[in-house]
């Protein structure tokens, strides 16, 4: 008995030290996860029944562990935050501190019904640019591969007949084929250079003062920069109107902002904006003082400030940057494939040029011989 005892022991501690969690759960599975446990607890079904239903109902193994293990907890007598604390890669920091408050408050089925609402949200917005991209990214492939094939295959062939008849070439034909000759010589080369930088640029990336550049350069530049901020906008807005219509405080409020928020430029900002705040100033002053916040933005917040009506103004401002943010879309998918098709267009006729236009003086002079 004590030998089988062992075994399952060993078993145990091999299954817990390799179950490696490489990404977190997806918006989909989580935003699913919020409406079920709301529409369950709205219901009058205990907590740890909820849980088990939905684990059982649940695709997503480790996601289905993890909601299973919050169940144990609870169990053993720790709160519904306390217990979802445990498990960071399926219960987001936000949802964490919503849930404790929504404990607190005695609305967490209130709670919950934003949060579905915020995720889902946030899922529709990744669903929408991933058809807007789609499109543009295999016209892109194709574009490259019919580039590949000219430089590789269609312009050796002209070359030979270019140097067999000892012809004087252009600068563009010159180029090419010193580019065919180098892709198809050095490929090995090449494919390790651009594996090698895109390795250093990923790790530059990480570096705090590359990253915060890099998600500076993300909200300000044009087209896909727009969108990102205006995204910013509606997530910041929801998300402080719903930490305080939970009864939470301005300042902790804004902390558990700058904790939710992925991009580190807008986190400084964020931090910046808290400091003012504390030491006196309003949030709509401090907000005019930065260069994030439009002057709508803070008109609005200056209003609910002035009126005790700040959540209600938030989540005015989350539906009026809603709307923006699907205009956006809709502007990005009309303006990105001409704009690709205009660029791989002229390179495809740069290459044309670049192989007939030796081929035309050849004839030329053969002319007038």
């Amino acid at each position: 008995a004590l030998e089988i005892r062992e075994k399952k022991k060993t078993e145990e501690i091999f299954k817990k030290e390799f179950n490696i969690r490489i990404r977190s759960v997806n918006g989909e599975s989580f935003g699913r996860f919020c409406r079920q446990f709301e529409i369950m607890l709205k219901a009058g079904i205990p907590i740890l029944k909820c849980l088990e239903l939905i684990a059982a109902e649940t695709e997503n193994q480790q996601f289905a562990r993890d909601i299973h293990g919050v169940g144990q907890q609870i169990q053993c007598g720790a709160s519904l935050s306390q217990a979802l604390m445990a498990y960071p890669k399926s219960f987001p920091v936000l949802f964490v501190f919503m849930v404790e408050a929504g404990e607190i408050s005695g609305n967490l089925s209130t709670v919950l019904t934003k949060m579905a609402d915020h995720y889902e949200t946030e899922e529709k917005y990744r669903r929408q640019l991933q058809q807007t991209l789609f499109y543009p990214l295999i016209l892109s492939v194709v574009f490259v591969l019919v580039l590949v094939f000219l430089v590789t295959t269609v312009l050796p062939t002209f070359v030979d007949m270019f140097v067999v008849m000892n012809a004087e070439l252009p600068g563009p034909t010159r180029f090419l084929m010193a580019l065919s000759h180098g892709l198809g010589v050095n490929w090995p080369i090449v494919i390790l250079t651009l594996t090698g930088l895109v390795a250093g640029l990923t790790l530059l990336m990480e570096v705090d003062v590359v990253a915060k550049k890099r998600d500076w350069l993300s909200v300000k530049m044009p087209l896909i920069g727009v969108l990102n901020h205006k995204r910013c906008l509606s997530r910041m807005a929801t998300t402080l109107g719903m930490l305080l219509a939970s009864g939470i405080d301005l300042l902790t409020a804004l902390k558990q902002l700058e904790g939710v928020t992925e991009n580190r430029y807008i986190k400084m900002v964020l931090i910046e904006l808290r400091e003012k705040v504390t030491n006196g100033s309003s949030l709509s002053q401090g907000m005019v003082e930065s260069n994030v916040f439009p002057s709508l933005f803070c008109q609005l917040v200056a209003i609910g400030e002035a009126s005790g009506s700040l959540p209600e103004v938030l989540e005015t401002l989350n539906i009026i940057y809603t709307d923006e943010i699907q205009a956006r879309i809709q502007l990005l998918h009309t303006s990105l494939e001409p704009l690709i098709l205009v660029i791989f267009g002229g390179l495809v006729l740069f290459i044309l040029a670049a192989i007939m236009l030796p081929v035309f003086d050849i004839y030329a002079a053969y002319s007038n011989m």
